[in-house]
């Protein structure tokens, strides 16, 4: 094999490797230990070989401390002025994420 080609494999692996990481995580998000370095694992993976992490996992962590977001425990979430705000309660990162486009694509499917 070439180098272009293992390229491609190692990237397919490391891909579904990131996958297979976030949902243990998510499985175990009691166990804050467990769960944090099952984040930390995914995200040094999806740095190493250049791989976006998913867009439905990249919001249920904090990219700060890399504890996984539990409502009311390790998180704070308010909605207002065209933005969803996620506080983390263990490290006080702030992530603030637009929602103008669901709103639009809501709109339209009705």
């Amino acid at each position: 094999m070439r180098w272009k080609e293992r390229k491609g494999l190692r990237k397919k692996v490391a891909s579904e490797r990131i996958k297979e990481l976030l949902k243990l995580s998510e499985i175990n998000k009691n166990d804050e230990i467990l769960s944090r370095n099952s984040i930390k694992t995914a995200v040094a993976i999806s740095r190493r070989h250049k791989i976006r992490i998913p867009y439905r996992f990249k919001r249920k962590y904090c990219k700060k401390c890399f504890i996984f977001f539990i409502p009311n425990e390790t998180v704070r979430i308010r909605i207002g002025k065209g933005k969803i705000t996620f506080t983390c309660l263990k490290c006080g990162n702030i992530k603030r994420i637009p929602y103008i486009k669901e709103k639009k694509i809501k709109k339209e499917n009705k």
